[in-house]
């Protein structure tokens, strides 16, 4: 899933939202890596429950952040959150099962094992043993994980690649400091490894994997025409991105009324469909839903000052379900 916004919209509130409707209705924790600076002010309550485990990546020594990266979007975990440049621990291991009792013989490999090494029965020549997974270091207590966010991803992608290769653009000499703009390259190769950390994600086995990202309202630089979604490296990806998520919800404020002294009241509303913003109707916003159409799911939900608007759309999606289900059979 991914909720996109602008900054200050309530993308951190949503998230803890989900997190709080995770544990409420599975018993099971988050994780959320933080990358845009944001803090953790909406998920403390949560944090200090127990209930979110937050890792500060912003925070780690750049010098390896693709591969931190790349091993984060996997699952691992730091051994210690909130120690930057932490041991990554992994999500799952894999062993070969016992016929007998299901343990784990302590094969490796393709190797053969005289008997099991958890119950000692003995294991025939030539016996193929299954290889199976379990979750470690605490895995099994997670059930979304999450990512603060996409923009954020995009972003120390570039700066590391700037510094890395400085030549990629306009390259200027102040003294001892050297000021690079970025190029071409680095847009692509920022772009090319954003797509794989998400493509990454899918393979968590949790619940729910959620990222969060910033609004792009910009113009597309070869036509001219207004872009409107997800703000990641290069303006390319604001299109492209979208196939890459199960659900897309725009968060967005929607001028309600004016109050006594003239200012204009904002009532910020989740989008789950496409939709035009009052200022430019011929484009819009991407959003969608999971859902299936015969589901007759909500087009927006409120954000609503009280109760849990991420609460609401799990609700809804889980009816959408249940009536598209009903639908089909009685055909």
């Amino acid at each position: 899933m991914l909720l996109y916004g602008q900054g200050g919209i309530g993308k951190s509130t949503l998230l803890a939202q989900a997190a709080a409707y995770i544990h409420k209705t599975l018993g099971l924790k988050t994780r959320v890596v933080g990358a845009d600076g944001g803090g953790t002010k909406a998920f403390k309550p949560l944090m200090d429950s127990g209930i979110v485990e937050y890792c500060p990546i912003d925070q780690w020594d750049d010098t390896s952040i693709f591969n931190v990266l790349d091993f984060v979007t996997k699952g691992w975990w730091p051994a210690d959150a909130l120690t930057p440049n932490s041991e990554l621990l992994p999500p799952m291991e894999s062993y070969r099962e016992c016929p007998k009792c299901l343990g784990d013989t302590g094969a490796v490999g393709n190797a053969v094992v005289a008997k099991c090494g958890a119950c000692g029965v003995a294991l025939g020549v030539g016996v193929r043993l299954k290889k199976k997974a379990r979750l470690i270091n605490n895995f099994e207590t997670i059930g979304l994980v999450a990512f603060e966010g996409l923009t954020a991803f995009g972003n120390t992608l570039l700066n590391r690649l700037r510094k890395v290769d400085p030549t990629g653009g306009r390259s200027i000499k102040d003294g001892d400091f050297n000021i690079s703009a970025l190029g071409q390259q680095h847009y692509g190769d920022a772009q090319n490894y954003l797509t794989q950390y998400v493509a990454n994600t899918r393979l968590i086995p949790v619940s729910l994997v959620l990222w969060t990202a910033l609004e792009l309202r910009g113009q597309d630089d070869g036509y001219g025409k207004p872009i409107y979604g997800p703000a990641l490296p290069g303006k390319k990806l604001t299109a492209l991105c979208v196939p890459w998520f199960t659900d897309v919800i725009h968060v967005d404020g929607v001028p309600k009324a004016r109050g006594v002294d003239g200012v204009e009241v904002i009532e910020r509303t989740l989008f789950l469909a496409p939709h035009f913003p009052p200022d430019t109707k011929p484009y819009g916003f991407v959003a969608k839903s999971s859902a299936p159409l015969a589901g007759k799911m909500p087009t927006t939900i409120p954000f609503g000052v009280e109760g849990n608007a991420m609460a609401t759309y799990f609700k809804e999606l889980d009816s959408s379900y249940e009536k598209a289900k009903a639908t089909m059979f009685s055909v």
